[in-house]
C-alpha cells in the first residue's frame, strides 16, 4: 500500500507533468485524435523534472492513474518515438484499472479497452464510458464484479497478429468476455486498435462497428 507521502508525491508529479505538456507531446496526442481538451480531462502530460522512480521516462508521455476520489496511485508512460519498449512504468508499481470514473457514468453501456489510450479515445472522443487494462496479464478477476449491472459491456482488444501467430488482443478480449456478464467482443479490422479505427472511420462509423450506436 502506498504511503501518504508517496500519494502526495505522485499527485504533485502528475500536476507537474501535466503543466509541462510540450509541443512534441501535444502533437503526438493530436495525431491520435486526442484533443487538448481531452488531454486535460485525463491530466496527460510530459515527464519533466521527474521523481526518482520516473527518471527513465524523461520526455515521455505521462498517463496518470487516479481513483474515483482523485487520488493519483500510479503512472504509465508512452515514448513518443518509434523506439522499444513503447510503454513503461516504475519498477514495483502495482497495476490498477484505468479511468475508474467511467464506472460512475449513468449509462447502460461500459467499454473495457486494451490499453489506456484506447480508453481515452472511447471516453473522450466517442462518448462511450471506458476503462482501460494494459493487456491480459493485468486483468484481475475482481474487475468483473465492477461491470455487474450494465446492459452492455463492450470488450475492445487490439486485432494485431504477431509474427509468431499469436494475437494478444484477441486473448485479452476472450478472457474479459468469459468473466463479465453481458459482455460482447468487438472485433476490429485486422491490424487495428481502437485508435486506428477511430482515425480511419470517424466517430459514427466507429461506434457502428463497435455496436455502440445508441450510446
Amino acid at each position: 500500500m502506498l504511503s501518504q507521502e508517496q500519494l502526495k508525491s505522485y499527485l504533485q508529479a502528475a500536476t507537474r507533468y501535466q503543466q509541462g505538456l510540450n509541443v512534441e507531446t501535444a502533437t503526438f496526442l493530436k495525431e491520435r485524435g486526442i484533443s487538448k481538451e481531452i488531454a486535460e480531462s485525463f491530466s496527460l502530460g510530459t515527464v519533466v523534472d521527474p521523481i526518482p522512480e520516473h527518471q527513465l521516462y524523461q520526455g515521455w508521455l505521462s498517463i496518470p492513474y487516479f481513483t474515483a476520489l482523485g487520488i493519483c496511485v500510479g503512472f504509465k508512460f508512452r515514448r513518443l518515438d518509434d523506439g522499444k519498449p513503447k510503454y513503461g512504468m516504475a519498477t514495483g508499481q502495482k497495476t490498477h484499472l484505468f479511468n475508474v470514473n467511467a464506472l460512475l457514468e449513468p449509462k447502460d453501456t461500459i467499454a473495457v479497452c486494451e490499453g489506456e489510450l484506447d480508453a481515452i479515445i472511447a471516453t473522450g472522443a466517442l462518448g462511450i464510458p471506458a476503462v482501460g487494462v494494459p493487456g491480459v496479464a493485468a486483468w484481475k478477476p475482481h474487475y468483473a464484479k465492477l461491470m455487474n449491472g450494465y446492459g452492455q459491456v463492450l470488450v475492445i482488444g487490439d486485432n494485431d497478429i504477431k509474427e509468431d501467430g499469436s494475437n494478444p488482443g484477441a486473448e485479452f478480449s476472450k478472457r474479459v468476455a468469459s468473466e463479465v456478464i453481458n459482455a460482447s467482443i468487438c472485433v476490429l479490422p485486422a491490424g487495428m486498435d481502437l485508435n486506428d479505427l477511430y482515425l480511419a472511420k470517424g466517430i459514427e462509423e466507429t461506434k457502428r462497428i463497435l455496436g455502440a450506436v445508441n450510446v
